[in-house]
């Protein structure tokens, strides 16, 4: 667990980095393939008034939701959070504006537990390789593939 007085953080402008494990991580390791390892590389840092930069880096696996095989996913994201005094400001402030995600002050912010919630946030809806490499496999259609349904329209008319 990783605790930061959040307004001494900002108002420092200070910057923790590190790397958790899926050991560290035990919400997110059950997201991905079994028996899989990884390995988020995270900094942090603060800026005056209020705000905290978050990064992620790290690639994990998952299944592909079409061959069901495993597929190595890269999460590269960065949050930025603003930090008020109270609840009601938070949710009136996230209400209006959609680039900062707002946060309450603490005395004991759980940076690690934001982590793992910004990772989950990160995944993938649906994992998908865009050639599956198992023989067999349906290959992933972009979906300009289709053919426009008002084209179609067009030339049948045209034909008429």
């Amino acid at each position: 667990m990783k605790l930061i007085d959040t307004a001494r953080f900002c108002k420092d402008s200070a910057s923790l980095f590190g790397t958790y494990t899926e050991t560290d991580l035990p919400r997110l390791a059950s997201e991905v393939l079994p028996s899989s390892s990884f390995n988020v590389a995270w900094t942090a840092d603060g800026e005056s008034p209020d705000l905290l930069d978050l990064t992620l880096k790290a690639t994990v696996q998952m299944k592909c939701q079409r061959c069901l095989g495993g597929m190595a996913e890269p999460i590269d994201a960065s949050y930025r959070f603003q930090f008020v005094k109270d609840e009601a400001t938070a949710q009136a402030q996230d209400e209006a504006q959609d680039e900062v995600d707002t946060l309450v002050h603490s005395r004991q912010f759980d940076l690690h537990e934001l982590i793992e919630d910004e990772m989950l946030m990160a995944l993938p809806f649906v994992s998908l390789h865009e050639i599956c490499p198992e023989a067999g496999a349906v290959a992933f259609l972009p979906v300009d593939a289709k053919p426009n349904p008002f084209a179609v329209l067009q030339n049948l008319k045209s034909m008429a």
